[in-house]
């Protein structure tokens, strides 16, 4: 994973412990929801920030309605910092779908969203 969080203003998510070493919380706003951390990515976006959000690949899927129904058309790109999660087994199905739904939204990685995978 290359990225850097200098590029970005406005970082905002829901903590992952696999972010551990790779975001400092201090610095970031902590959102309840995924949905919630886009909505105000998208804020900062329409007001000239550059945000990133971050978030597990499981809480990518409830962002789905908002990054189809108002990020796509619209094309407002926000960047996302996602942890690939596969284990524990509820994780699992999540994990195998993510890559494919990224692919599906027509995101690009290393541009669009930077993966965390988990050590093989």
């Amino acid at each position: 994973m290359n990225i850097n969080l200098s590029n970005y203003d406005i970082i905002v998510g829901v903590p992952c412990s696999k972010f551990k070493g790779i975001l400092n919380y201090n610095d970031c706003i902590i959102a309840t929801t995924e949905s919630e951390a886009v909505a105000i990515a998208v804020g900062a976006y329409l007001a000239g920030k550059k945000p990133l959000v971050f978030m597990q690949n499981s809480g990518l899927m409830t962002t789905l309605d908002i990054l189809t129904s108002l990020c796509k058309p619209y094309a407002i790109k926000i960047p996302l910092l996602i942890s690939l999660r596969t284990t524990p087994p509820h994780h699992k199905f999540c994990g195998e779908i993510t890559e494919s739904i990224l692919k599906i939204l027509g995101l690009k990685e290393g541009e669009d969203y930077f993966l965390i995978r988990e050590a093989a």
